[in-house]
């Protein structure tokens, strides 16, 4: 059944009849008449703080395969421009990098939403480690004129409450130094690791 003939048999009320329709009616109730022949659309689907295609505010939640290309965009957009200037040289290189990350059987992704728009994402994955349950981040990203201005402290507040709801006891990433990148995660709760050191080796 087409949504068009869908409507008209749902509305083929009097107009009191329609006034207490609406009255007594939920929002569910229309979208799972309207779409009860579609699985792909599920009204039923769980978000941390609502889904940001319904809502016109901020909103943190899971990521979703659908999602990929959105994000693959926003990522080369984010990281080829100051101060990272990486040579992404197309969305098929980026999309290609984020869909191995995606592929991870222990992967977890999340990301914050505005106004429907995917603004800031964090993609990463889980660890077994001794310490217990650990959450890597390999990436995080905020959209361009977006950063600065508190999206990305709340992307990672929200993330952090959902980590320690999952059980998680530690959250790790890398960055580099001495950019407004590594200001932000010390002022958000981060430290840098003495113990550690990130080691290289070029293969050309």
């Amino acid at each position: 059944m087409s949504i068009k003939t869908s409507i008209k048999e749902h509305f083929t009320n009097n107009h009191l009849n329609l006034i207490n329709h609406f009255e007594n009616a939920s929002f569910k109730s229309h979208w799972d008449y309207f779409f009860q022949d579609n699985p792909e659309l599920d009204s039923n689907q769980t978000y941390f703080e609502g889904d940001c295609n319904l809502k016109r505010d901020l909103v943190f939640r899971r990521f979703n395969w659908k999602d990929l290309d959105e994000c693959v965009a926003l990522f080369k957009k984010v990281f080829s421009a100051d101060p990272w200037f990486d040579e992404w040289v197309s969305l098929d290189q980026s999309r290609n990098y984020l869909k191995e990350l995606v592929e991870n059987p222990v992967f977890e992704g999340f990301l914050m939403c505005e106004d429907s728009k995917i603004v800031a994402v964090c993609l990463g994955h889980r660890r077994s480690w001794w310490m217990g349950k650990e959450f890597f981040v390999d990436e995080f990203f905020v959209k361009t004129g977006r950063q600065g201005n508190g999206i990305g402290t709340k992307t990672v507040g929200s993330l952090v409450n959902v980590l320690r709801q999952d059980g998680y006891t530690r959250l790790t990433l890398l960055t580099n130094k001495n950019i407004p990148a590594e200001t932000f995660y010390l002022k958000n709760g981060f430290y840098n690791n003495e113990k550690r050191t990130v080691m290289v080796r070029e293969l050309q």
